[in-house]
């Protein structure tokens, strides 16, 4: 059983494009353009080829640069290799289209060496994919040089649970055992052994079957779950005790956990499953996936956008899958529509 790790929603991503510039010293070698992609010259300091200078020295200099992928924003990482400290403001576009600012400094200084300056910023609470640094150049008096721009982000606007492994690896020896079980449940005709004390803390679904006087609270005999199978069930126990899932479970099978996860308020659970699900979408299982989240209560949106996405990127091998016809004629007209303007697109160029 593997842990689910942050990285799975963390995106670290360098310039895609450059958007726009106040000035640039030339074309080439101190280019806006030489801020795409990773650094060049850091950890070097100096006005070294491969660094964006100003033409201009003013306290009115910019770059505004785009990224491939839109994230919700956690951190800015801006390489300074020569003159460090001119950056004085750092902004996003917002869903409007206006810049907002997220970071803004009390005064611009001057350092002798690079630094990667990652600024204390104010996450917007909407994904983004453009960034506008400001840069000052008047403490330096001359070019404050940048070499590349880092964003990191989250494709998901939320947190994923922690645990820590020996925690995790000793709560696990306990998962479905009898040793000090005081609860058994029966799914599909599978018992399950459980224990009250840690099934009350992690879900407030079985808070409310064992402290609100409820007829299982006081039963003998094994506790029945219907809607749920033993397979799901098996790896939901699993989680409780140990917020760990297996990351290769099948994917019609992670829908099942994701909405039982809603009904025993496993928050957590929820959000793991989602990201298993959209990290492994591939053109044999998308259409699936949508079916099944868009065709059974509660419909993950979420997943149906995710699911959708998908589809449009890769619309030549998907229209060629056998379930194909299995959509919704309104999703299935959307993608072929999708799939005749790109061709029509390509064949004018």
């Amino acid at each position: 059983m593997a842990q689910c790790s942050e990285d799975i929603n963390k995106i670290r991503q360098f310039v895609a494009k450059v958007k726009n510039f106040s000035s640039q010293y030339n074309s080439s070698s101190w280019s806006a353009n030489t801020v795409v992609g990773p650094p060049r010259v850091y950890p070097q300091h100096g006005d070294l080829h491969g660094a964006w200078a100003s033409k201009d020295i003013d306290a009115n200099q910019f770059v505004e640069v785009q990224y491939h992928e839109k994230v919700y924003l956690t951190e800015v990482n801006i390489y300074e290799t020569y003159h460090s400290g001119g950056t004085k403001r750092v902004k996003v576009k917002n869903p409007s289209g206006k810049w907002e600012t997220i970071y803004q400094a009390n005064h611009v200084t001057c350092m002798k060496k690079s630094r990667i300056f990652s600024p204390p910023i104010q996450k917007p609470a909407y994904q983004v994919d453009e960034l506008r640094i400001e840069v000052d150049c008047t403490a330096a008096g001359t070019w404050v040089e940048i070499d590349a721009v880092e964003m990191v982000g989250t494709k998901f606007n939320f947190d994923l649970p922690e645990m820590p492994a020996q925690l995790s690896k000793d709560m696990g020896q306990l998962v479905n055992s009898d040793l000090f079980s005081d609860v058994k449940f029966s799914v599909d005709g599978r018992i399950f052994h459980g224990h009250k004390a840690i099934l009350t803390v992690r879900s407030d679904f079985f808070r409310a079957m064992f402290c609100d006087q409820m007829r299982e609270s006081r039963a003998n005999e094994p506790i029945e779950l219907k809607d749920v199978s033993a397979d799901a069930f098996a790896i939901i126990l699993h989680f409780i005790y140990t917020n760990e899932i297996d990351q290769n479970s099948d994917c019609l099978l992670l829908l099942e956990i994701w909405r039982v996860a809603d009904q025993f308020c496993l928050d957590g659970l929820k959000s793991i499953a989602f990201i298993n699900l959209c990290s492994n979408l591939n053109t044999e299982n998308v259409v699936d996936i949508y079916v099944e989240a868009s065709t059974k209560l509660p419909m993950i949106e979420d997943l149906m956008t995710a699911a959708m996405g998908f589809m449009r990127s890769k619309m030549d091998e998907v229209v060629r899958q056998p379930n194909f016809t299995s959509l919704p004629k309104d999703v299935m007209v959307d993608i072929i529509q999708h799939m005749t303007e790109k061709m029509s697109i390509s064949d004018s160029k």
